[in-house]
């Protein structure tokens, strides 16, 4: 590394890459100067560049570079990773599904991805015979049902055409995002509808919106959401009924329920590579049925090693000890003012939901928090 004045070469990158890098680099906070690389019968077309900062942001440099998050620029890193360039919002019309549009218009205008609004409607079962036969019911009429369908999908039509206007005023008032999005409308049970859509399409995020917890009791086995965050391997934003849209750059709090295996780094790679929070503050919070001596010296050695690959974020450990879990935890976002919390999630059948919810299943229905799901 040269070093003249108060600036020294981080590294010798070709254009592009230099560009990418400084772009980066800029993110946070780090003031960049390319210089040309001259050397003689270098090739033009390589055009090498010296990347160069203040000496005083060196060790952030370095970390930045040894992180692995100089790699690609912040907002492109999912869709470099084969992610769609669309956000997916799944609404029934009741009022929590503009809370949901509102929500998901906010995160597509961070990361410059198409809001998709998709309705699914459940059509009458009929399957006509292929000829007449003795045992019919007398009220089978494939005929009739046939008409209810189409009677059902053109309110359901309706319904989204006048969600739609809403939007479009919404976005004349400023109040949400004013991004080009469209709508569509498919025939089925919504979560299996969402789950294939996820499948053909691989949208960047599902956002759904979910009731209150003191309304959730009565719907902890049927509920959408809950569903789509056990099935589809794509990440899922949860918002209850009661959050504030606050934009993702407003988001400083968070807190990640951590189980000690590969699944920690994954979550939190996907984290990364979904949301930039430079100077977010993240709890850890340790789910293990060791002693809690031994889950609290692992708690302090993941916290460590987070602060050291992602330098960009704070990282705080749970201590283990105190209680039952639940009150640990309702204490903890209380005191912290927890904004969002991070669930790894690992896909499971609907046998094993029933009997043995996933962590973010149970999360869903007991936190008026966001919810951010990120299939590992």
């Amino acid at each position: 590394m040269g070093n003249d004045g108060n600036l020294i070469t981080l590294v010798v990158h070709t254009e592009d890459r230099a560009l990418k890098l400084k772009e980066i680099l800029e993110f946070h906070d780090i003031a960049v100067t390319l210089e040309d690389v001259v050397v003689e019968d270098l090739p033009l077309q390589v055009a090498p560049k010296k990347v160069r900062i203040p000496v005083s942001s060196l060790a952030l440099g370095l970390k930045i570079l040894e992180s692995g998050e100089a790699n690609a620029a912040p907002l492109a890193l999912m869709k470099m990773t084969g992610m769609g360039s669309s956000l997916l919002i799944p609404v029934d019309f009741s009022p929590a599904s503009m809370l949901a549009v509102k929500a998901g218009f906010f995160l597509a205008e961070k990361f410059d991805v198409e809001p998709i609004i998709l309705h699914a409607y459940l059509a009458p079962l009929f399957i006509p015979p292929a000829e007449p036969f003795a045992g019919a019911l007398p009220d089978e009429d494939p005929e009739l049902d046939a008409v209810e369908a189409a009677d059902l999908r053109k309110i359901a039509s309706a319904q989204l055409s006048k969600l739609k206007k809403q939007i479009e005023k919404a976005q004349a008032d400023g109040t949400i995002p004013d991004r080009r999005f469209s709508t569509t409308l498919l025939e089925g049970i919504p979560e299996q509808v969402i789950q294939e859509y996820c499948k053909q399409n691989h949208p960047l995020m599902v956002v759904m919106a979910t009731r209150g917890k003191d309304k959730k009791e009565s719907d902890l086995v049927g509920s959408v959401t809950a569903e789509v965050i056990d099935s589809c391997r794509v990440p899922v934003f949860a918002v209850p009924d009661s959050y504030m849209p606050l934009g993702v750059d407003k988001i400083k709090s968070v807190a990640m329920f951590c189980t000690f295996t590969a699944y920690d780094l994954a979550t939190l790679r996907g984290l990364m590579k979904t949301f930039d929070y430079p100077s977010a503050d993240f709890y850890l919070v340790p789910v293990s049925d060791r002693p809690f001596s031994d889950v609290d010296r692992k708690t302090d050695r993941l916290r460590d090693y987070l602060a050291d690959m992602f330098p960009m974020a704070s990282f705080h450990a749970v201590r283990a000890q105190g209680g039952k879990f639940d009150d640990r935890i309702r204490s903890m976002i209380a005191d912290n003012h927890i904004q969002l919390m991070i669930v790894p999630n690992k896909k499971s059948s609907a046998f094993s939901r029933f009997f043995r919810p996933t962590l973010a299943h149970r999360i869903l229905f007991e936190r008026d928090v966001p919810l951010l799901v990120l299939p590992v």
